[in-house]
């Protein structure tokens, strides 16, 4: 999240000036090829180089205070650092942003959501995909898996918001008991967090399913110069989103499920029904 916070506000801030890009790399002596992968959040410029660059673009003292504690931030590992030879470069960014936000809110179609899903559950679903993962990957993804999941229960935990097709609490995946056992972890973590709204779009909304089945995630996060970004999944990969008019719509699309959907109480027990 730091890293992007960094290159969004450098971006953000040499749009307003109407700088371009290869004018502040012949200005700071960066390569033309080097610069664009700063600004994509793939790179981070050294110290010395980040303070020139801060000056260059007219930011206040205190704004370059900031963020040179940004970038301090930014040059450390997280968890997901362990597992760089496992998921690409993409997917490891979405984990730390997911890891860096304040709330998510998530819409499933088929599936419970990876954040709340058992150990079992996840690996049915990580062991079937035969197509695209090594069957050797598969306890490390599902350990990835369960370490996302820790944002939950922190001491600051996030606050998730989710919406689901009813049809993903009665496909059976991994057979009937494995389904069972996680709805009932669904309903142990929806009890014990108030942080955790988890609401079901039933078989009888009359307007839901005309959403499709695309699953997508809203970010937030806690600083205040920071958008809302989005993460949208299909199954042959996962896509960062920010732009502004795509978020947006999302957004739309998101409240009007919530609203079709039951209240969090109507759905627990709902869930509750089905155990």
């Amino acid at each position: 999240m730091a890293r992007w916070e960094l290159s969004y506000r450098t971006r953000k801030r040499r749009d307003e000036l109407n700088v371009t890009g290869p004018k502040i790399a012949a200005a700071l002596g960066f390569s033309t090829t080097y610069w664009p992968k700063v600004e994509r959040d793939l790179r981070i410029l050294k110290e010395d180089n980040t303070t020139r660059l801060l000056e260059f673009l007219e930011f206040s003292p205190e704004e370059r205070e900031d963020l040179m504690e940004v970038r301090r931030l930014a040059g450390q590992s997280g968890w997901w650092s362990e597992y760089s030879g496992l998921f690409s470069e993409q997917q490891l960014r979405i984990f730390g942003l997911e890891w860096g936000a304040e709330e998510i809110s998530t819409v499933e179609s088929l599936l419970i959501p990876g954040l709340l899903q058992t150990e079992e559950y996840a690996r049915t679903l990580i062991t079937g995909d035969t197509a695209f993962i090594r069957q050797i990957e598969v306890q490390q993804r599902i350990d990835a898996r369960l370490e996302r999941q820790k944002r939950l229960t922190d001491d600051d935990p996030l606050r998730l918001n989710v919406v689901v097709s009813e049809a993903a609490l009665r496909q059976q995946t991994g057979g009937p008991d494995v389904l069972r056992r996680q709805l009932q972890h669904l309903i142990s973590m929806i009890e014990a967090h108030d942080t955790i709204d988890f609401r079901v779009l039933p078989f009888a909304s009359h307007t839901g399913a005309i959403r499709g089945v695309s699953t997508f995630h809203l970010l937030d996060f806690p600083r205040p110069h920071l958008p809302t970004l989005a993460w949208n999944e299909v199954p042959t990969h996962d896509e960062l989103v920010e732009d502004e008019q795509r978020i947006r719509n999302m957004t739309i699309v998101f409240g009007h499920l919530q609203t079709e959907s039951l209240s969090r109480e109507d759905s627990l027990d709902l869930l509750n029904g089905l155990v």
